[in-house]
């Protein structure tokens, strides 16, 4: 769908460009952002898939992942797998998102289900996947455990705030990329520090005001690198390549 797109942006200039590498439906209203060209926009549930696709074709700046959040898990209807199968299966361009677990809303045996129904698909179809994950880190390892890791698809971990100790599993064992919508001065930054430059990425979640611009300045002064918002840059559009 938008593969002659993305072949002609990895031939620009894209100095200061930024990529929304995690926004929703609810954000399309608005205007972007000064110097934010695109935005991934994630569905929460089935009733965002042709609201977004048809959004997704009248916008070439809007890429989607396609999926159900663990919010919404009460309100799936029975053969939603299959439904997601066919229309990511006809969709070369379409990621998995924004699916997970959390700890804090009910039927944690469904959401399991439900989010392991959607790894598979995007373990099969070699898409990538936006995870929210809220308390359930070790539930998800768990999950992860029964597939081989060079078969799992690359994983967005969606306004990460998990622990030290989370970090660097998920560093040391997994494909994994970052996604940040606010920097805080003191946590934050020391965990910005962890992660390698081409594993970050920066989002608003939906909210016009996480100010993407500022915050790729706080990486930048963290990572003491000028270049940074050419680096993230060139994260958002390796996911964009889906591979």
């Amino acid at each position: 769908m938008k593969n002659g797109l993305l072949k002609s942006q990895c031939n620009k200039d894209f100095n200061m460009n930024i990529i929304d590498a995690h926004t929703h439906l609810d954000y399309m209203t608005h205007k972007y952002q000064a110097n934010v060209e695109s935005v991934i926009c994630c569905s929460v549930g089935e009733d965002d898939w042709k609201k977004l696709i048809n959004i997704m074709n009248s916008d070439k700046n809007v890429f989607g992942a396609f999926g159900i959040h663990p919010w919404v898990i009460e309100s799936v209807k029975d053969g939603w797998e299959n439904r997601l199968y066919d229309l990511l299966n006809t969709n070369r361009d379409f990621m998995v998102g924004e699916i997970g677990l959390d700890k804090y809303k009910p039927n944690m045996e469904k959401q399991i289900s439900v989010f392991t129904k959607q790894l598979e698909i995007a373990i099969q179809l070699k898409r990538n996947v936006f995870i929210h994950c809220v308390g359930a880190w070790d539930k998800i390892f768990h999950i992860l455990k029964q597939y081989q890791r060079n078969k799992l698809p690359l994983m967005i971990a969606h306004g990460f705030n998990g622990s030290d100790e989370i970090l660097h599993k998920l560093l040391n064992n997994y494909n994994v990329m970052f996604s940040f919508s606010e920097i805080d001065k003191d946590l934050d930054s020391s965990r910005i520090q962890e992660i390698d430059e081409n594993k970050i990425l920066v989002e608003t979640d939906g909210k016009s005001n996480n100010n993407l611009s500022e915050l790729i300045d706080k990486i930048a002064n963290v990572k003491n690198n000028n270049d940074i918002s050419n680096i993230i840059y060139n994260n958002t559009k390796q996911v964009l390549q889906n591979e």
